[in-house]
């Protein structure tokens, strides 16, 4: 899964020296949660060029993915009776919003290291996420101990 984001950021990078002209949400980071289609940032990503932009749109529709497929599991969940993946979903996307939410005004003025920090945050949120939807909350509360979260 990662090693689609991978090569993502490259056709991303490939498209960036191939595109003139970048998107105007490269310019307004705030302005994110306006695009929810995962085809839209992915769009967005590959006109930026600043590649932490870039890689904050990809980690932003990587976001919405995850999202997507978590709930996807839970719904199957709800078949045995189990709803505690509920509970993962709302404390992920909870957690990023507020990470967005505090990042907003820094957003707006492109402040690098805020886009940065927000990057790891998405990464981090995720691979927590991810350990808790297959069981694994003892390396989930470890990680989430590391990471500072």
């Amino acid at each position: 899964m990662m090693g689609r984001w991978i090569v993502a950021l490259l056709v991303s990078a490939m498209a960036w020296s191939a595109s003139a002209e970048e998107h105007p949400a490269c310019k307004d980071l705030a302005v994110a949660n306006y695009y929810d289609s995962i085809d839209e940032l992915l769009r967005i990503a590959n006109s930026c060029r600043a590649p932490a932009v870039s890689e904050l749109y990809l980690n932003r529709a990587h976001h919405r993915e995850k999202l997507r497929e978590f709930e996807l599991f839970e719904r199957s969940l709800m078949h045995f009776r189990e709803n505690e993946g509920r509970a993962y979903i709302d404390s992920y996307r909870i957690h990023i919003g507020l990470a967005e939410a505090f990042a907003a005004s820094h957003l707006r003025m492109l402040d690098e290291a805020v886009v940065k920090r927000l990057n790891r945050l998405y990464e981090e949120s995720t691979e927590i996420a991810e350990m808790r939807f297959r069981g694994y909350d003892l390396i989930a509360d470890r990680l989430e101990r590391l990471y500072h979260l």
